[in-house]
């Protein structure tokens, strides 16, 4: 286990208990601030708070991790002509060494694979986070009709869920791209 899978571990060790440390105290807001009459009203204004609270709280958890991360994305393909880093991130996503193997480009791509089998889902889970942060404060007004712009929560959380949703695809398919790169070259 290298210093990176560290760094991403102990990031999420202490981003879990303060993600739902988050939620229980933006749910304890939600229920003492004035909202709906309504069962379903009170209901969705504590999930509200929580995700935003929780959501918020998680993400900034996870900020020093980021940033700790994101240079094992760059240091590999630094002085790296554009086409060499483009082949190395799509042998990477596909999971296709790079021939051969002993080569300085196929080095730089299971440096590359591995700082992104790390760092991605630490970005995937800060930019989740972030999202039911920034949804939080939308989700009682979904059954509320203000007069000025009824539809504009329930347009608002549907594009971040599918933002979120398209974003979690495409990380998703990169990291275990970069697990396969990393179980393809590491059998050797």
């Amino acid at each position: 286990m290298g210093e990176l899978d560290e760094i991403a571990r102990r990031a999420w060790r202490r981003t879990i208990p303060i993600a739902i440390g988050g939620f229980v105290v933006g749910a304890v807001i939600g229920v003492f601030l004035p909202g709906s009459d309504s069962a379903l009203g009170r209901f969705l204004s504590v999930v509200g708070f929580g995700l935003s609270v929780g959501g918020l709280s998680g993400t900034f958890s996870l900020l020093t991790a980021s940033f700790r991360l994101t240079p094992s994305l760059q240091w590999p393909l630094r002085g790296l002509g554009r086409a060499d880093r483009r082949g190395v991130r799509r042998a990477v996503i596909s999971g296709q060494p790079i021939e051969p193997r002993d080569s300085e480009l196929a080095r730089r791509a299971f440096d590359w694979a591995h700082g992104a089998a790390v760092a991605l889902p630490v970005s995937l889970g800060q930019f989740l986070l972030l999202y039911a942060g920034i949804a939080g404060p939308q989700v009682p007004n979904v059954i509320r009709d203000d007069a000025w712009n009824p539809e504009f929560p329930r347009v608002f959380i549907a594009a971040l869920v599918v933002v979120a949703i398209v974003f979690s695809v495409v990380l998703g398919r990169q990291i275990r791209g970069a697990r396969r790169y990393l179980a393809a070259t590491s059998g050797q």
